[in-house]
């Protein structure tokens, strides 16, 4: 790989020496041909003929070596043989990176545009080989900078990202991104046993295959008949790399069943749903198609998330800001807190409660096996998961209900509140926390001691609790705070009113002396969770934290007494 891009000058070595080692006419070298000897001495070299070369000279011309080099087989003058300079089929380190791209990196099968017909991957190397030959005679400085790349000063990931680049624009596919029919979707035994011309997903399959084919894409991809969903090895796999697909597809083509215009955005369901989130950030490209098959945005705009109008929409509809969406996410979303990117997803619902959790796969980097059955289980694995990868203070920042089996975690992404950037107030918060069988052992501040204040209901039955600060002296050492408001059903007032041990915990305070000590500043308002201890058998419990119906937030009006 570190020499990907200098192919060129290893194949110069390599044609020198099989140039000097085939026999020669008397005449050479004032006879230099490329391919074929014109001075009637009846040598020809180990090179098939009828190319055209750049210079635009056959090869009967007998074009000087080195300062010439023929592309691909002419179709008018290519009689013998239709194959590259190099071999019968492309080869070589380049040729070798494209069949591990295709045998790694995008779908098992897709569908043929022109005829509907499934494509193995065992085909779509042959299905490109032309273009891959292209690019096998044509990375040579010039043919790089043509893709914003200089050879000579690229760095070994620079190499590696130019060419998955051109893997991308070469290897060519479009996905689908849709909200499933009700009545009912194409599978792939559907496909295979002839039925699927029946289904009612029939007819939305074979307009994005029309749509697709007349952008000129030879494959698509629908996740709805190009997964053998009765495989489960192979369902596995392809929601572990279903992220992944959408993000090398060239184009994603989103259909919306029921807008006719962006104006309709608030009540499409398409925004609702749990895996079109990734199927909007993922791709590079997407183009929009309303209810009846029309694009949404001009025939000339190849990709909707550069329209201004559109992009402002989806963001609008998403509460996602414009700069995510427009962004480069192939390789997940980068420069967002976790809490922010759950809050994207409080909202979708998906069919299988599974899903909710699997559907966010891919926007958080994570491996987690599927096991369908397992019910509100798949989220905390997730939450865990997101942890030990990328441990940050606001995973532990949610309201509402708690996992049945698991008392620290959310049960779902609808725990998470719209984020906000005050949230995070420029804190870090604990670094270091790990998941025991007894719940999470956390580095913290030493914990607020509170009290009961006040309480009021709303007409919902919804109580809105005011907590105070307990005031002696031991208690006020770490510092002094403003009250704090809570929100609870009726069981948790009855535990706050009651209990004697009930604390905060701040999230989001900084790391001082090499981590050994936290900090927090007058006047800054801080995340927080309420938690108490329960007595059992004699012996104090560990710490439970309350479920809220609000993010508790708490602001340090003076220092600590000595």
């Amino acid at each position: 790989m570190a020499n990907l891009f200098f192919t060129q000058h290893l194949l110069e070595k390599q044609d020198k020496e099989k140039f000097n080692a085939v026999p020669r006419c008397t005449k050479w070298p004032d006879c230099d041909c490329r391919l074929g000897c014109n001075c009637d001495c009846d040598f020809d070299f180990d090179f098939d003929c009828n190319y055209d070369y750049q210079c635009g000279l056959s090869a009967t011309q007998g074009v000087a070596w080195p300062t010439c080099y023929p592309q691909t087989p002419s179709r008018e003058t290519g009689q013998r043989k239709k194959f590259t300079r190099f071999a019968d089929a492309p080869s070589g380190p380049i040729a070798a990176e494209f069949r591990r791209y295709i045998n790694n990196e995008i779908p098992d099968r897709f569908i043929d545009t022109s005829t509907m017909k499934f494509v193995e991957r065992k085909d779509i190397f042959d299905i490109f080989r032309d273009e891959i030959a292209t690019v096998m005679d044509g990375v040579t400085a010039a043919g790089i900078k043509s893709y914003g790349r200089d050879p000579l000063t690229l760095y070994l990931q620079q190499r590696k990202r130019t060419l998955r680049e051109i893997e991308i624009e070469i290897v060519k596919y479009a996905t689908l991104s849709h909200r499933w029919d009700a009545a009912g979707e194409l599978t792939y035994r559907d496909v295979t046993a002839g039925k699927h011309r029946n289904i009612a997903g029939f007819e939305k399959l074979t307009h994005f295959c029309k749509a697709a084919k007349s952008l000129g894409y030879k494959l698509a991809w629908s996740d709805t008949c190009c997964i053998d969903r009765w495989n489960g090895s192979e369902l596995n796999q392809a929601i572990q790399a279903m992220f992944k697909w959408y993000a090398h597809s060239h184009l994603c083509i989103v259909h919306l069943a029921e807008s006719f215009s962006s104006l309709d955005f608030d009540h499409e369901p398409w925004f609702t749903r749990g895996w079109t989130l990734q199927e909007l950030l993922a791709p590079r490209r997407v183009k929009f198609y309303n209810k009846a098959w029309q694009p949404l945005s001009p025939d000339t705009t190849t990709n909707d998330k550069d329209d201004n109008i559109l992009l402002r929409a989806l963001s609008d509809a998403t509460s996602i800001p414009e700069v995510v969406i427009a962004a480069d996410n192939s390789k997940g979303i980068n420069g967002r807190r976790v809490s922010e990117i759950m809050s994207w997803a409080s909202k979708r619902e998906t069919t299988r409660v599974e899903d909710i959790a699997y559907s966010l796969i891919g926007l958080f980097k994570v491996n987690l096996t599927t096991k369908y059955g397992e019910g509100e289980r798949a989220f905390p694995r997730l939450v865990e998961a997101i942890m030990k990868r990328r441990p940050d203070w606001d995973v532990l920042a949610w309201v509402g209900k708690a996992s049945q089996d698991y008392p620290a975690i959310p049960s779902s992404p609808a725990c998470y509140p719209k984020f906000t950037e005050p949230m995070v107030s420029g804190d870090v918060g604990p670094w270091e926390f790990t998941t025991t069988n007894r719940g999470f052992l956390l580095s913290s501040l030493p914990l607020i001691p509170m009290k009961f204040e006040s309480a009021a209901a709303d007409e919902e039955g919804i109580f809105t609790v005011i907590l105070k600060q307990q005031s002696n002296a031991a208690q006020r050492s770490v510092g002094t705070y403003s009250n704090v408001t809570v929100k609870c059903g009726m069981s948790q007032l009855g535990i706050i009113h009651t209990t004697k041990d009930l604390s905060l915990c701040i999230l989001n305070y900084h790391f001082v002396y090499g981590g050994k000590w936290g900090k927090l500043r007058i006047g800054r308002e801080y995340v927080c969770f309420l938690v108490h201890s329960e007595v059992q058998d004699g012996k104090e419990s560990t710490w439970t934290k309350f479920t809220t119906y609000n993010s508790l937030r708490i602001v340090m009006d003076g220092p600590g007494l000595a």
